[in-house]
Parts: structure tokens; sequence; C-alpha cells
């Protein structure tokens, strides 16, 4: 394997004739054995596997003298342990299963929770069915996110499903409640975002940053809050809520974008008596072709319960009055 160089988190391969024509991602689980290939392809498909210093794809057929560079946390991946956790499945057949993950469950382990994950719960209904299967993710939302996944239980069904969210054959809407009042009844925001080691919080818009579109449509605006569908029509990590927080309005119960709207909504809740801990974002449609037979499938997912009840509360006792 060609030869590695450490730095922190940082790694650096120089390619020789031996890995020539190897895929890159069959080379970074060689690499990186005690890593899940659900991070390594989640570290490629955020930028942080470089080869020759430009953003590269799992199917990259590497060539001799390539350098490749990854930005990863090498401790081991916690094992994946089965628990009955309940969870809410809107269908499911051999191929796959669509879920609808509450608000403040993490979709995977990390090394700070190792349980009480979306994946531990379907490991566990998943070896109900087959002892051995395990769950196989192609997209993902935020711990404090809401709403439909497709998970595939089948590798050939993984494979066509994240071929087909690569291609953008994909359809997502989401909901999202956002600070002050738009009122333009549909806005198209298209700003790179990138990864800057520099700055924090670390993806942002900046000009490097790769090609990202979202389609915005204004649902209703209540005094001060605009709740807003959004489609994605990239996939870049957080891209809702940094388009949203670069035109000024943030998402309601995200402090990492919008630290200074989070705190006024933090001391409106503390007047209010109602603490909330969540992003107002939800994803409320999924469609997409099912991987075996090409059915095209849609599902819906309401508003949760909690936008109901800040709404209500908003409209009794707005911010800033």
């Amino acid at each position: 394997m060609g030869e590695a160089r450490e730095s922190s988190t940082r790694f650096a391969f120089s390619i020789g004739e031996a890995e020539a024509g190897e895929r890159l991602d069959h080379f970074l689980a060689r690499a990186f054995p005690q890593l899940s290939r659900v991070l390594l392809r989640r570290a490629t498909a955020d930028g942080r596997v470089r080869v020759n210093g430009e953003p590269s794809r799992s199917n990259y057929r590497l060539r001799a003298g390539d350098q490749v560079t990854v930005e990863i946390d090498p401790r081991p991946t916690p094992a994946l342990v089965p628990e009955p956790i309940p969870v809410r499945i809107l269908f499911e057949d051999d191929a796959l299963v669509v879920v609808e993950k509450p608000a403040g469950m993490l979709v995977y382990p990390n090394r700070e929770v190792t349980s009480g994950t979306l994946l531990n719960a379907l490991c566990h209904h998943l070896r109900q069915q087959a002892p051995g299967a395990r769950p196989g993710l192609v997209h993902r939302l935020d711990r404090f996110t809401s709403g439909l996944l497709v998970v595939a239980k089948t590798e050939a069904a993984h494979r066509v499903l994240a071929r087909h969210f690569r291609e953008r054959r994909v359809e997502k809407t989401y909901l999202a409640l956002v600070h002050g009042e738009l009122r333009e009844p549909t806005l198209r925001i298209a700003q790179p975002i990138g990864w800057d080691p520099e700055h924090y919080p670390h993806w942002r818009v900046m000009a490097s940053g790769r090609d990202a579109l979202t389609e915005i449509r204004v649902l209703e605006v209540v005094r001060g809050l605009t709740l807003v569908e959004a489609r994605p029509q990239t996939g870049r990590t957080h891209q809702i809520r940094i388009h949203l927080a670069a035109m000024g309005h943030p998402i309601v119960g995200d402090a990492l974008y919008g630290p200074e709207a989070h705190a006024a909504f933090e001391a409106w809740m503390r007047r209010v008596g109602r603490h909330f801990e969540r992003h107002f974002l939800h994803a409320a449609s999924l469609a997409f072709h099912h991987p075996r037979t090409g059915q095209w499938l849609s599902f819906h997912s309401p508003l949760p319960e909690d936008f109901h009840e800040l709404l209500a509360l908003w409209h009794l006792s707005p911010g800033g009055s």
C-alpha cells in the first residue's frame, strides 16, 4: 500500500503501481480497516477525501502517482449493538425500510453515544427477521432533525439507492421554521458550501466549496417567524441549515448556525416556561425508485406536534414582545 504520513487526523497516501486501478472506496477500506464503510463513505461524500487536492468519488479508479488525503478520526467505529428501541416504520419489504426518525435521536453511534440510535433500533428489528442482518445507510439526518429516512436491507439495494442519491434522482422535501419574516414567496439559494478547518462551524458558504442549491417556498409568516418548504437539489452537509442562515434566517433551535437568534429564542423559552430541544427542521417527504422493481415510491410525514405547540405559544406570546 502507498506510503502514509499522519498529521493529527489528516492522512496522506502516495499511490503506487500496486494500487493503480483500485477503486478509492476499496483502498480506503484497506487503509482504515478499523472504520466502518458508512463512516468512510460519509467522509468521501463530505469532501474530506481528496485525490490530487480535489474532492473525489468513492468509485474513482486510482492511478499511479495519485496523492490521496483523508481528514478523519482513525479511532475504531463503535460496534453496532442491536437494541429493542421502538421505531415508526412507514414501509418495509425485502429490500428496504422507510422510517420516521424523531428529533433528538442519532442516526448512528459515535464515540460519545454508542446506544439509543436509529441504527441500534433497526439492527435489532432486522435481526428478528434474519440473524446477522445489518441496516445500510444511504443518507442521514442530523440528531435534532426529524423525519423520513430510507435504509437498505441488502447490499444490492444499498448500491442502487446510493447511486440514485448520488445522481440526484431522489426527491426530498423539508419543512423548516426560521427566524425572521421572508416576504418573497419563493427563493433559490445557490451558494457553494465547503469545509473550513480554520473556522468554526467548519461547514460554511465559501467560494471554494462545492455547488449547492436549495429551493425555498414560504408557507406561513407568523409574527417574526416563517414556516417554509425547502427542497435541496444537492446533498451537502447541513445544506439547508447553512443556506437559510446565510440568508439571515437561521432555523429555530439551531445554535450552531444561528447563535444570536438562538440566544434570543432561549430567553423566550425561559419566559414562557417551555423548553424545546430540537432543530425545527423536518424531513416531510421522500420519493424514489424502488431499487429492485423500479416502482416510484412516495412517502409523507406530517408536521410534528412540537411545531404546532411552538407556533401556538408564539401566537400567544411572540418573541421580542
